[in-house]
């Protein structure tokens, strides 16, 4: 389960940075080829691929098969400012993320990295209009402080339901002993 949201997702997620290239049949056989084993959960960003990657994947998207998955997207890094946790951004970005991914919802929005400037009561207010608009079903975060997490919690009704940490190859050095 993902938090206290409610959604029961696989333990990895299907990371959608790369497909911006793809053409739409790649994307619609890279789609099935995830679920065929198991594996509904798709996680984009606003920036991947310049929003192409949220583009490409829409246009695999069909009515049917979005019942089927469970989708989150990320806001908040900005090209040339670093980042932006404005209602105003917050709220267009995922408006530009629903176009681009053709559908109504997300299941999951995080903010996409921490923000020390952030102002949490602006984010909070964000999160409770696009709640209430239907557009994002839960809000969580992306590498974030158990301090920065209990600050923007604060201002929020509900907790936030993830905090994703970035994990791979290049980020290991938490895991070596000394």
């Amino acid at each position: 389960e993902l938090g206290k949201s409610g959604l029961s997702v696989p333990t990895v997620a299907v990371g959608c940075m790369r497909i911006s290239e793809m053409s739409e049949k790649e994307v619609s056989e890279f789609v099935d080829t995830a679920l065929s084993f198991g594996a509904n959960f798709f996680d984009h960003a606003d920036i991947y691929g310049h929003g192409k990657s949220e583009e490409v994947f829409g246009k695999a998207l069909t009515p049917s098969l979005r019942d089927k998955l469970i989708l989150q997207t990320k806001c908040g890094i900005v090209r040339g400012k670093m980042y932006d946790f404005s209602y105003e951004h917050i709220v267009s970005s995922v408006e530009g993320s629903l176009k681009r991914l053709g559908t109504d919802r997300v299941d999951v929005l995080l903010l996409h990295r921490p923000d020390i400037l952030m102002e949490p009561e602006e984010v909070a207010r964000a999160f409770t209009k696009l709640k209430k608009d239907g557009k994002v079903l839960n809000f969580g975060v992306s590498n974030h402080t158990p301090g920065q997490i209990r600050l923007l919690e604060s201002c929020l009704d509900e907790p936030l339901c993830a905090n994703q940490m970035q994990f791979g190859i290049m980020h290991t050095p938490m895991m070596q002993s000394g």
